[in-house]
């Protein structure tokens, strides 16, 4: 049975590379990899790229694991309301400085760039709203449907419990793939955006997604 949690600051290695390894074949990512000869070189730079990310997250963030027989094989990140904007200065102070030696500060500011591009769409929403930064499964599970499962038994009850009024709840997200494009419309939410991001000579598309969270549904979990 998977039990959901927050996970500890020193876990977050762990999910970094396992992030890694999941999101290796999105598109956002195949300027970086093209640089790289070999899969397991590139898989230990996105491994720490991802961890400094999430530790930039860890303190204005709602981080959830999902576990089963003490092995993690799902992780989630959201973004309260008014929470404080992640910036390039939070980056560094977590450990961005390291990778310097690995990559360029080029290269670095091309996927922040990418990443921001992402968000714009659902930046762009004026309203009281909550952000799914990040939905991983171990790559190892997939086909298990544990994504769906942190969705509907963790991550919806809890903001639909966080709610500090009777009004619904906005909650959004974005993908680079088809795939999850499809993922999240099969799992409630409503398409509302399409763009194209073009890098290097390469497109790729950017879909954005909202839902509505009503709070009663916490009365249901």
């Amino acid at each position: 049975m998977i039990q959901y949690r927050r996970p500890e600051k020193n876990e977050l290695k762990d999910i970094a590379k396992m992030s890694a390894v999941t999101f290796s074949d999105y598109p956002m990512f195949h300027e970086i990899r093209d640089e790289f000869s070999d899969m397991d070189s590139f898989i230990d730079l996105m491994s720490e790229i991802q961890h400094v990310f999430l530790k930039a997250y860890y303190k204005n963030a709602d981080f959830f694991v999902g576990e089963e027989n003490e092995e993690i094989k799902s992780f989630a990140v959201i973004i309260p309301p008014h929470s404080s904007k992640v910036n390039i200065f939070d980056y560094f102070l977590s450990g961005a400085f390291k990778l310097l030696g690995k990559t360029s500060f080029r290269k670095l500011l091309k996927l922040l760039n990418i990443v921001e591009e992402g968000h714009s769409p659902i930046s762009e929403i004026k309203e009281h709203s909550w952000i799914l930064e990040f939905l991983a499964v171990d790559k190892s599970c997939r086909g298990q449907r544990l994504g769906t499962r942190m969705l509907n038994d963790c991550i919806i009850p809890y903001i639909a419990k966080q709610s500090s009024s009777t009004k619904p709840e906005t909650f959004v997200t974005f993908t680079n793939t088809e795939g999850n494009q499809k993922f999240y419309l099969k799992n409630g939410f409503t398409e509302f955006d399409y763009t194209q991001i073009q890098r290097n000579g390469k497109t790729f598309g950017n879909w954005s997604f909202r839902m509505t969270i009503d709070p009663a549904q916490s009365a249901t979990h």
